[in-house]
């Protein structure tokens, strides 16, 4: 037996204990005084304080309950907390009670049970980081924190629009759509009217099962909104209720409460202005006139260029789909290569698919010994990152040596070749399904034809290169 195990062994055990616990269950744990008073300043006060001016053998603390007070206890008489007290459901609130008692060892080991939690359990792994982010929001009044940010990185690996809108409470919600602006990023693969139509469906989901269909059947689905994008036609094939305002005005003032600090995180320009006259205005009050007036001003200065805002592509590197010598520098927007003497390459975060046309610009910060530029694909392939990308049936590039290569298969000559400083722009149209490049403003030929129908933007590079990617 170790003294770890001794001592352990005197846990919730009458043998010489000398003082009780009381928690808000009512419940009484049998303690002792020396080990307490040794192992944490927190119970030095109570008992020094509380205790001895009542004279009493029983310490009260209402903030929490017995099973929570259990983690701490065993923390206090081992120095580890195992699964025997700790539980996946108590998490939250064991890790705020190991902040209460000013324990950071015993949170460090909160946030390792919860990281072993997770690689057992990947398939669900979402929706208990979104039920943990929302019990440990509720508990803890500054969400700034390593679990919380762990908690939400773990949530913000997927679409929004995949998270059940149960498993995450107001104060969850608020503070994943607050980073994101904060940190002046973009939720993974999530449109401005995903965000819109999520906010929507979860506050009507809060209030009942009959509210929830009824705003469900009042919007439109996110491939009605992408098609309405790619064309200058103003029309859909959907049907809103005819009834949407006498409907709406029955849920008006509770949506309006449980919406109206969320959509301070939605960039409205961004939507259709069909989608907001013909769907979002009827619902009366729930975005304010001004704002909405505001918006339609926007778009209508922004109409000359842009018949209609596209917000599908987002141009951020993904930090999870990149070569492991590849690091993103300081900005979701640019990526470097350190010390290899190998090609790699990353792609960003959301798919391009549909019938539009795309333009984005690669400048390159830092050049190597061949850059390439280009897009990629990844349906139907077990791709490798840690290689050079115009290898591979999977790549389409352009190298600056001034030639073009996808399957090994290059071409003689290609534009002119690029160097540091310079801005690749590369050019794809998804109802063509092709692409050319331009460099610093000089457009080439077409170079690849045949594109599937999902691309990513890409680069692939070696040490020191380092590049950007802008939108158009």
């Amino acid at each position: 037996m170790s003294l770890s195990n001794d001592l352990k062994s005197l846990l919730d055990n009458p043998l010489f204990s000398d003082i009780k616990i009381k928690e808000n269950d009512g419940k009484e744990i049998s303690a002792h005084r020396n080990i307490l008073v040794i192992r944490s300043e927190v119970f030095k006060r109570l008992i020094l304080n509380e205790v001895k001016e009542t004279n009493q053998d029983v310490i009260e603390i209402l903030e929490f309950s017995s099973d929570i007070l259990l983690v701490i206890l065993e923390y206090l008489y081992s120095e580890k907390v195992t699964e025997k007290t700790l539980k996946i459901e108590i998490l939250a609130k064991a890790f705020h009670s190991a902040n209460f008692f000013l324990l950071e060892q015993l949170k460090l080991q909160i946030i390792e049970f919860f990281k072993i939690y997770l690689e057992n359990n990947k398939e669900n792994k979402v929706s208990i980081s979104a039920k943990i982010l929302s019990q440990l929001l509720e508990s803890m009044e500054s969400p700034d924190n390593k679990l919380a940010n762990l908690l939400y990185d773990s949530v913000n690996s997927v679409p929004l629009k995949s998270i059940e809108y149960c498993n995450l409470n107001a104060k969850a919600l608020e503070y994943i759509l607050s980073k994101v602006k904060k940190e002046e990023t973009k939720m993974f693969s999530t449109s401005e009217y995903d965000l819109l139509h999520y906010i929507i469906l979860w506050a009507a989901n809060e209030i009942s099962e009959e509210a929830f269909s009824f705003y469900k059947s009042c919007l439109p689905s996110s491939e009605i909104v992408k098609s309405l994008n790619m064309t200058y036609k103003q029309e859909w094939g959907f049907n809103i209720p005819s009834n949407i305002s006498e409907s709406h005005a029955k849920y008006q003032l509770t949506m309006i409460a449980k919406t109206s600090s969320l959509f301070n995180y939605v960039n409205l320009e961004h939507i259709h202005p069909f989608v907001i006259s013909n769907t979002i205005e009827s619902f009366d009050g729930l975005i304010n006139s001004k704002i909405l007036l505001d918006v339609y001003r926007k778009q209508a200065l922004l109409a000359g260029k842009y018949a209609c805002l596209e917000d599908n592509v987002s141009l951020q590197w993904d930090n999870h789909a990149r070569g492991n010598n590849m690091y993103l520098d300081k900005s979701p927007f640019v990526v470097t290569s350190k010390s290899s003497s190998s090609h790699e390459w990353i792609r960003t975060k959301v798919p391009i698919s549909g019938q539009g046309i795309y333009e984005w610009d690669i400048v390159v910060e830092m050049s190597c010994k061949y850059f390439w530029v280009g897009i990629c694909t990844e349906n139907g392939f077990n791709v490798d990152y840690n290689s050079w990308l115009g290898k591979h049936e999977y790549g389409w590039v352009l190298s600056s040596g001034g030639f073009i290569c996808h399957n090994r298969e290059y071409t003689d000559k290609y534009g002119q070749p690029f160097k540091e400083n310079d801005r690749v722009t590369v050019h794809l149209n998804m109802r063509e399904r092709t692409c050319f490049f331009s460099i610093n403003g000089i457009r080439y030929p077409i170079a690849f034809r045949n594109l599937p129908d999902e691309i990513f933007p890409a680069v692939s590079f070696r040490s020191p290169g380092r590049a950007r990617i802008e939108p158009r």
